[in-house]
């Protein structure tokens, strides 16, 4: 695997990172993950057969060098029948040329909403470049793994040969969930908005901070919005609307695990999701297992999730007064959000309970195969 996901060495992991390709390491025989990264990490033992490797890269510039000299190494060392790599851009690159060079297969994810989506390509100069990239690299794939129908829908319209792709979003542990949440909490005389998500631009704090201002403004609910996994994002959108975490009763929290998100879940009376762009969303899915009703933008992956009024809603991306209406409905409404969460829990355990197996079995069949 390449990826440019650091939790990977241990350090810094948001969610069940460790977990997750701990358990992807007990369907095959060895399991190794090139991760870019700057100086100062170490090999990172997942588990008896999963190991990552640092680039160590002085730059990003060298994070495509770095990595394929390191996939070289290790290409030398053992025999990989299949490379997965995080995304179709840099770590794509390297996943092209190591298939080049050893003639392994390639399976390409697509985490990210970017294909066809204007928003994406708003962002940065840069992206029209690495939108390029994604092209050259999707046309080498013997694979493409994608998390909505949206995705695949673009994909195809973009003449990328339907059988290559498979739907498969990330794998949940409901059974972990489940047991996380059945401890009980006690009423706090307050109500508890959940946000997680990383310190990035395209969780669009600015939009989630004046939803939560507009509820603040309700006098008839005392609120506390909890942010878990960010804290420069958030702290920039609150300053802009000239809120103060004592004040707006606003708390932050560190993630030392996914075990940290998974004490906030049972808290929560509602968990809202404010991105710009999704290509799944985890998040929503964990909130649904834990039988919590969710509030989202209407991004690629929430629509994938969400259906509208049964176990959420869904409420146009960067419309802060839609997204306050939604929660504040929610909280004067407790019946109908424990309605929509129970709602919402069947359904997210009957469609994506088996998505583990459904990426073991892709793996076998693009090695097995003429994919």
């Amino acid at each position: 695997m390449i990826s440019i996901d650091r939790g990977l060495l241990g350090k810094g992991q948001l969610g069940d990172v460790l977990e997750r390709h701990a358990e992807y390491g007990k369907h095959v025989d060895r399991l190794d993950i090139i991760v870019f990264s700057a100086p100062g990490f170490s090999e990172n033992k997942i588990s008896q057969n999963v190991s990552s490797f640092p680039t160590n890269s002085k730059s990003k510039i060298r994070y495509f060098f770095d990595a394929k000299k390191l996939g070289v190494r290790l290409f030398n060392q053992n025999k990989y029948d299949l490379i997965v790599t995080q995304d179709p851009f840099v770590t794509g690159l390297v996943g092209v040329k190591l298939k080049k060079l050893f003639g392994a297969k390639l399976l390409v994810h697509f985490h990210g909403d970017f294909w066809q989506n204007p928003s994406w390509l708003r962002e940065s100069r840069l992206n029209w470049f690495f939108w390029l990239i994604s092209k050259w690299v999707v046309s080498k794939a013997d694979g493409i793994r994608v998390m909505s129908e949206g995705q695949k829908d673009k994909l195809v319209k973009a003449e990328v040969a339907e059988e290559k792709i498979r739907i498969i979003s990330t794998p949940i542990n409901f059974e972990k969930i489940e047991k996380a949440c059945r401890s009980q909490v006690a009423d706090k005389g307050f109500k508890i908005i959940l946000h997680v998500g990383r310190d990035d631009e395209v969780k669009d704090y600015k939009t989630l901070i004046k939803a939560y201002k507009l509820v603040k403004a309700e006098k008839s609910l005392r609120t506390v919005l909890y942010q878990a996994g960010a804290d420069k994002q958030i702290e920039i959108a609150m300053k802009n609307e000239g809120m103060n975490m004592n004040k707006d009763d606003i708390t932050l929290f560190s993630l030392a695990g996914h075990k940290d998100v998974l004490y906030l879940y049972p808290q929560a009376d509602v968990v809202v999701l404010s991105s710009r762009s999704e290509s799944f969303g985890k998040v929503l899915v964990e909130a649904n297992a834990c039988g919590k009703p969710v509030v989202s933008t209407a991004t690629t992956g929430a629509k994938e999730i969400i259906q509208d009024g049964y176990n959420g809603f869904l409420v146009p991306i960067g419309a802060a007064a839609a997204l306050a209406e939604k929660m504040v409905y929610l909280l004067e409404n407790p019946a109908k959000a424990k309605a929509m969460g129970e709602n919402g829990r069947r359904l997210v355990k009957e469609k994506y309970g088996n998505n583990l197996e459904k990426i073991i079995q892709f793996w076998q069949k693009i090695i097995n195969s003429n994919l």
